[in-house]
């Protein structure tokens, strides 16, 4: 009869136990001072030990921290979740006990973030010394004089001597662009086209301001200056352009080369006769040649694709614009499209 009770007793201390590991609990035979808890749900009694919190007691039996606050709640003779003391015993049920008052929580689905547009950039890294085209001169600030040497070229790391010209002051410690000036009078379609082209030769920057005359360092140097050059403000410019690879079209000319080329190829900087109003920097053109049959004027055949224009700088009568690409040379008085 006792071997008949002993089977049955352990029989239920292996159920109960199984049941426990299937509940996420932590080696519980490793736990001493465990009681079935009589008449409870798969429950016992656990002794408090010398170091226990409710916290690491969470983490033991249930692998979690945060179900602290369910096993405070199920044992209400603790008044105080931060004070418990080694002998005393409490509750550990299965965790589906710890919530008494269960709530669904609706977990609240945001729609997915738009994938970021990546818009595509130009860099030009002498975009600060590209030439222009403007309707009227830049006033001058002053004229070089001389270089410190008396070479007729002047390049990076020589000094020269500026006489300033009364319609600004050339500030000691700034830096200014050397350039000269040079009439563009040409025919651009059907109409003719005048302007003063801006060659940006050098940057230099401002030693000493004396009475009569200034000194300066040639701190960068795109193209060699010489006596009678002028100088004026440097304007920084953003070398990195957003591309605009359709933007509206437009009816422009090629009016010239910054370098005056007679034929215009890969990566030369040249400009159109549209200004600001109508373009701006980043955006890429097709250039065209207009096909025609000689002696024959009767035929209008297609126009060709030259190239690919992206334009740099933009002022108030013509753009600065670099050719990106030519399937054959370019020429003043192509369209531009």
């Amino acid at each position: 009869m006792r071997k008949h009770k002993a089977v049955i007793i352990v029989f239920v201390l292996t159920i109960w136990g199984l049941a426990l590991c299937s509940s996420g609990f932590a080696d519980i035979s490793a736990q001493i001072n465990e009681e079935f808890i009589p008449g409870e749900d798969s429950g016992f009694f656990y002794t408090i030990k010398k170091g226990d919190t409710l916290w690491d007691l969470s983490q033991k039996f249930y692998d979690s921290e945060w179900d602290w606050p369910g096993l405070w709640k199920i044992n209400k003779d603790i008044k105080n979740p931060h004070w418990i003391y080694p002998g005393k015993k409490i509750r550990i049920f299965l965790k589906e006990r710890l919530s008494l008052n269960p709530k669904i929580v609706e977990v609240k689905k945001h729609p997915p973030k738009p994938p970021v547009e990546v818009k595509p950039s130009f860099s030009y890294a002498e975009i600060d010394h590209v030439s222009f085209l403007r309707k009227n001169a830049q006033p001058s600030l002053g004229e070089i004089i001389k270089e410190e040497e008396n070479n007729l070229l002047m390049t990076q790391n020589d000094i020269v001597y500026i006489k300033p010209s009364g319609k600004g002051t050339l500030v000691p410690g700034k830096e200014y662009q050397i350039f000269s000036t040079a009439k563009i009078k040409t025919q651009v379609g059907n109409e003719k086209f005048t302007g003063i082209k801006h060659l940006i030769k050098a940057r230099i920057k401002i030693l000493e301001h004396k009475v009569s005359y200034a000194t300066a360092l040639i701190t960068h140097s795109y193209r060699p200056a010489q006596t009678g050059d002028m100088i004026m403000d440097y304007e920084k410019r953003n070398p990195v352009l957003t591309v605009e690879n359709n933007p509206a079209a437009i009816d422009a000319r090629i009016i010239a080369s910054q370098d005056n080329h007679l034929m215009i190829n890969d990566y030369i900087i040249a400009f159109i006769n549209i200004g600001k109003d109508q373009v701006k920097p980043g955006q890429i053109y097709t250039v065209n040649r207009k096909n025609t049959v000689k002696d024959n004027q009767q035929i209008q055949l297609e126009n060709l694709p030259s190239g690919k224009l992206i334009v740099l700088h933009t002022e108030d009568i013509s753009s600065t614009v670099m050719i990106l690409s030519s399937k054959y040379a370019i020429h003043p008085d192509d369209m531009v499209n």
